[in-house]
């Protein structure tokens, strides 16, 4: 086996480092554009290359991670409003997953929350997990529930939507998984074009 060229693996690692920073630099300026002040996390030296930009807004926090890999990055949101979640999940683009949305029965989706994503999202959302209803016995037969659970298929990307409760003040932790880098920088700008100003 013949050994690497030293000018390429040392051109690679430029162009590494150079992608590295570009990720966290475009998270912090989109950010900064609405008063929210990121904290950037990054790999050490040793360390496969990954960064992490953090943030919070009112009780939002969220995460954009990146991993270097391809479709390696991961955008996660917890306690996001109910209303921006249709739009966050617009900005990822691509081609849902057709087998899922064969399945679509509306009657499958409990509780207002749950109704009105599906309504709001087309179809791209199926259901994953029911809860009791607070303040039912879990463990009663007859326990009424609500959507809990909701996920999204594209053709590498994957959504999983977990809703607080049932009706319309329910807030929502959403996870974008297996982004490519413009599908990630299309759903921050969107959550930061969605969101009033500090």
């Amino acid at each position: 086996m013949p050994f690497p060229d030293p000018r390429h693996v040392a051109r690679e690692e430029v162009a590494r480092t150079i992608q590295h920073t570009r990720t966290g630099r475009a998270a912090i300026r989109l950010l900064l554009t609405r008063g929210i002040r990121p904290q950037v996390t990054r790999s050490r030296p040793s360390e496969a290359p990954w960064v992490d930009v953090s943030f919070t807004h009112a009780a939002t926090s969220g995460r954009w991670s990146n991993t270097y890999t391809r479709n390696g990055h991961n955008v996660r949101f917890k306690l996001l409003p109910l209303d921006l979640v249709p739009a966050i999940l617009t900005a990822v683009g691509g081609t849902s997953d057709s087998e899922e949305a064969a399945y679509h029965d509306p009657t499958d989706y409990e509780g207002d929350a749950a109704r009105w994503l599906d309504q709001h999202t087309a179809g791209l959302l199926g259901v994953v997990d029911s809860r009791p209803l607070p303040g039912y016995d879990e463990e009663a037969s007859d326990t009424p529930t609500y959507t809990s659970e909701l996920s999204a298929r594209w053709q590498v990307e994957v959504a999983l939507v977990e809703l607080s409760g049932p009706d319309m003040t329910a807030v929502c932790n959403l996870e974008i998984l297996r982004l490519s880098e413009a599908a990630a920088h299309a759903v921050i700008t969107t959550y930061v074009h969605l969101i009033s100003p500090r």
